[in-house]
């Protein structure tokens, strides 16, 4: 069948819905492309193929499927999803390499819930369910994807709380699945049967953070919960009446600070994890404190990866594994270590998940013989707060900061040797010629890598807070934070410091040898732009208000500055001014196209402003559901932008409107881009390389490989290399001039016309 019938239909399925249900039958994929290939890219892809936006972007599906295709190495599938675009003549943004590919066991990405997901429970009928910071409670099919049938709070039965009702902080679920505890802000503890019907309310005297059911010696069954105030309740359930000694349990016995996490410690007692770092085992028949254990660290998740032992995390990134002895841990040993352990969930069969801020998920074998090591299970962009593994442990769900819900087949997975990130979020990045180099905010590292695979090439040390590159890619300039008046010079290639230089001033961005600086103290509204590598000062011009953003075109005859209530183009050579009003905002960033004709700020309403260089008025956009975190120009009067809802979006700033979008699942806090690509940090520390794709046609060679070792070879074109020019030293009294729109160039004919 032709690629073209194929797309066809499967545009109208996914329309209606029926594709992303697993009805696919009659429609033959691409040559090459098996059924199965195609259901586990649908399956990854759901949570964007369900936007009803869809239908109104030819581009998306080709786009998205392109995209996840060439990250799971399906070259048959990514090879048809080019020919659909070029025979379409569309533009897209298709990923070509990113420092964290998505794991191989990664089946299904779940966007539901709207705010960070703080609790998961995989139940042993296969239903997932899931509660955010904000109280509310989601039921899932892991199978399909979709919200499972029956009301997770109130049952197939149950009367549903009004919308009054205090939000949910914790839930809990037997292990034969027949009981569901749910814990309300307030002294409210729901105890519900599943098939709905209500057994009981308890009083829990305070906020619960944690829930868990367990049983006593003789087979009674219990429920406890720890408290924000360090207490421990333990209730019966079937009478509804709190444990004797449990209800007086006080600070002093129990913890003194917040109770973390719960865990059934074997028949008879539970195990209690707090924000002091103690461990403490209760007897669950009279609530008796049988002992405990003291740390340093907050514990952040507890959990029993076999009958006799007991996986415990801390906030130190510490994961840690205790033998059980009667219910009791002891003998603790520390296995690895990393960045803040967040939460864990075991299945008892030896297998325990780990979650942590980075965003990285480990997956533990505490059973097997050899020596513990955790595979990695990387895709997700933000800090991972909860996780669940199935009774048979071949099921796994995480869910993180971003509202997303990650469900992970770990039947056989092997480590894919994931390429780590920077240790903290990307708080600057640029592109120098052939190297994408990225800052994290905060822990001073500077990471170059290959830009057209993505392997490191150097890091070094620096608490760079701004980064750019001199014309012809073989400088870098970076700003420490903290050192704002010095700018440091350092070779491209190796990153090693060429010089440094203090200026008058906070730097406020950086072009090519140049730099805009602003004033402080008394002279606050003022700005100049001075030469990088020497401090001096080439034209100075006073504002009617200070300056927080900036930006310059290439040769820096024009610089864009914004305040939260006006954006004002300063012509350097004329020293005239032009300011346009803003809707009252704070912006995050502002830039100018390549050409000097458009300007454009981002702020931290999710909005995009954009300007006509002398025009009366600017053009607001919704660009992002959240907020703005970045944008930069380009050439051919087109600016990127990024934000914390986790999409890049290429601007055509003479219409205002969106050329291209590539929702990359991760919220974004940085952006460069050159001539055909861009280049993406997000919160995590991982860095997004995208080919601005154009319909272009499609030259002989291979998807590019994902992963270490990528040879980089590629069916996608990479951009073509802009001509060096000369270093500015002295500011230019000329315009640039316009650049061919796709070049990042300036005509032969026109820079001899203007110079």
């Amino acid at each position: 069948m032709p690629v073209e019938t194929f797309w066809d239909g499967l545009e109208r399925r996914i329309a209606t819905g029926d594709a992303l249900s697993g009805g696919l039958e009659g429609l033959n994929p691409p040559p090459g492309v098996t059924p199965e290939a195609l259901r586990r890219i649908l399956d990854l892809e759901a949570h964007h193929l369900r936007d009803p936006d869809l239908a109104g972007r030819p581009a998306a599906l080709p786009q998205q499927l392109l995209a996840r295709a060439v990250a799971t190495g399906e070259s048959a599938l990514a090879g048809a999803a080019r020919k659909r675009i070029d025979a379409r003549g569309l533009l897209v943004l298709a990923t070509r390499w990113r420092t964290r590919p998505a794991s191989a066991a990664l089946r299904r990405i779940l966007d539901g819930h709207g705010d960070a997901v703080t609790g998961l429970i995989l139940e042993p009928g296969g239903r997932l369910l899931s509660v955010d910071a904000s109280g509310s409670v989601l039921a899932w099919d892991t199978g399909t994807g979709l919200p499972a049938g029956t009301d997770p709070v109130a049952g197939a039965c149950g009367p549903r709380p009004a919308l009054s009702s205090p939000p949910v902080r914790a839930l809990a679920v037997s292990d034969d699945g027949g009981l569901i505890a749910v814990a309300q802000a307030g002294d409210v503890v729901r105890v519900l049967a599943g098939h709905g019907a209500e057994v009981g309310t308890l009083t829990a005297s305070g906020d619960l953070e944690v829930l868990t059911f367990a049983c006593t010696a003789a087979g009674a069954t219990r429920l406890a919960g720890g408290a924000a105030d360090g207490t421990v309740r333990i209730w019966d359930v079937i009478d509804g009446t709190a444990v004797a000694n449990g209800a007086a349990v006080t600070i002093r016995e129990g913890h003194t600070g917040p109770v973390r996490a719960l865990v059934a410690g074997g028949p008879g007692t539970i195990v209690s994890g707090g924000a002091d770092g103690a461990l403490r085992a209760w007897d669950v028949a009279s609530g008796a404190l049988l002992a405990g254990l003291e740390g340093d660290a907050p514990v952040t998740g507890l959990a029993r990866s076999g009958a006799a032992e007991l996986l415990v995390t801390t906030a130190d990134g510490g994961v840690h594994l205790l033998d059980l002895v009667a219910g009791v841990p002891q003998g603790p040993e520390r296995l690895g270590g990393g960045t803040s352990a967040t939460a864990a969930a075991a299945a008892g069969t030896g297998s325990a998940l780990v979650a942590r801020a980075d965003g990285v998920v480990e997956l533990w074998r505490t059973g097997a013989d050899e020596e513990a090591a955790p595979v990695l299970l990387a895709g997700h962009g933000s800090a991972v707060r909860a996780a669940a593994l199935g009774a048979d442990g071949t099921t796994a769900a995480t869910g993180d900061d971003h509202g997303r819900i990650l469900v992970w087949d770990t039947t056989g997975v092997v480590d894919r040797g994931d390429r780590p990130g920077l240790p903290a979020e990307v708080g600057a990045i640029a592109v120098a010629g052939d190297l994408v180099v990225s800052a994290a905010r905060d822990a001073g590292l500077l990471l170059a890598r290959d830009r057209h695979t993505g392997d490191e090439r150097w890091r070094c040390s620096t608490g760079a807070e701004h980064v750019w590159s001199d014309t012809g890619g073989t400088r870098l300039f970076t700003v420490a934070d903290g050192s704002a008046g010095r700018i440091d010079e350092r070779h491209a290639a190796t990153g090693v410091r060429a010089g440094s230089v203090g200026v008058k001033g906070t730097v406020l961005t950086g072009r090519g040898t140049l730099v805009v600086l602003g004033g402080t103290g008394q002279e606050a509204d003022r700005v100049a732009v001075a030469d990088a590598r020497t401090g001096r000062e080439f034209r100075s011009v006073q504002l009617p208000a200070p300056a927080r953003r900036a930006a310059l075109t290439p040769g820096g005859s024009t610089v864009l500055l914004g305040s939260d209530t006006a954006l004002t183009v300063w012509h350097t050579a004329s020293g005239e001014l032009q300011q346009v009003p803003l809707p009252g905002s704070q912006l995050v960033g502002v830039a100018i196209d390549d050409d000097g004709c458009h300007a454009v700020a981002a702020d931290a309403n999710g909005r995009v402003h954009a300007w006509a260089i002398g025009a009366a008025t600017v053009t607001t956009v919704r660009a992002d559901p959240v907020l703005l975190r970045a944008v930069t120009g380009m050439a051919g009067h087109r600016a990127v932008t990024a934000g914390s809802g986790g999409s890049v979006l290429l601007w055509d700033l003479t219409r205002p409107g969106v050329l291209g979008r590539a929702p990359l699942d991760a919220p974004l806090t940085a952006v460069a881009a050159i001539a055909g690509q861009i280049a993406v940090g997000d919160a995590c520390g991982d860095t997004h390389c995208l080919d601005v794709l154009e319909g272009a046609p499609l030259p002989a060679g291979t998807i590019p490989e994902q992963g270490p070792g990528a040879s980089g070879r590629s069916a996608i074109p990479g951009p073509r290399a802009a001509d060096a020019e000369p270093s500015e030293s002295e500011l230019p009294e000329s315009s640039a001039g316009d650049a061919e729109p796709g070049t990042g160039r300036t005509p032969l004919l026109r820079r001899l016309l203007r110079s």
